[in-house]
């Protein structure tokens, strides 16, 4: 795939080159408040890295973004997710996680799809509190416009990383 945007120039010192930055990067200041919402859905959030993984992993396949799957394979991994966890996420067979993060998961798709409920959030509430809540709805709609801005832009993926092919 070949970008429909070109790649801007990043500064040296910026921590991160990938496509996605350098797309972004076209306009500095739009992308200082998405990589700032970037960096505080991963390092402000009460959630676990693994749930957030698990979360991010089911959005984004449910939308078929292949870029941020890719990367977040990696993220996920590095966690010790095993390949038959990730490729449930992908397929939608969450059967084999715990029900907190099958909550979580149910949480998220929900709010990708627009449809929570009073009976859902109850539900939530039992595991999660309400700034959990505000966090995952946040990390949602982050990775719902991560998504969207990538496919939109045809940004190709990174050298090495794979698409929802993988695992």
């Amino acid at each position: 795939m070949t970008s429909r945007i070109p790649f801007a120039e990043v500064p040296a010192d910026a921590p991160i080159h990938n496509n996605l930055v350098r797309a972004a990067y076209n306009n500095p200041e739009m992308f200082r408040g998405f990589g700032s919402l970037s960096m505080r859905v991963h390092t402000a959030s009460g959630l676990s890295d693994r749930l957030r993984e698990v979360v991010v992993l089911r959005t984004v396949a449910r939308l078929g973004a292949d870029y941020e799957w890719g990367n977040h394979v990696i993220a996920a991994t590095k966690l010790g997710m095993s390949k038959n966890e990730i490729r449930g996420l992908r397929d939608g067979d969450v059967g084999g996680f715990d029900e907190n993060e099958r909550v979580a998961i149910a949480f998220a798709e929900a709010v990708e799809d627009r449809t929570v409920d009073d009976a859902l959030w109850e539900k939530a509430s039992t595991w999660f509190t309400p700034a959990q809540l505000a966090d995952l709805t946040m990390l949602v709609g982050f990775y719902g416009l991560a998504s969207r801005f990538v496919m939109a832009l045809g940004v190709p993926l990174d050298e090495g990383v794979a698409g929802l092919e993988s695992p």
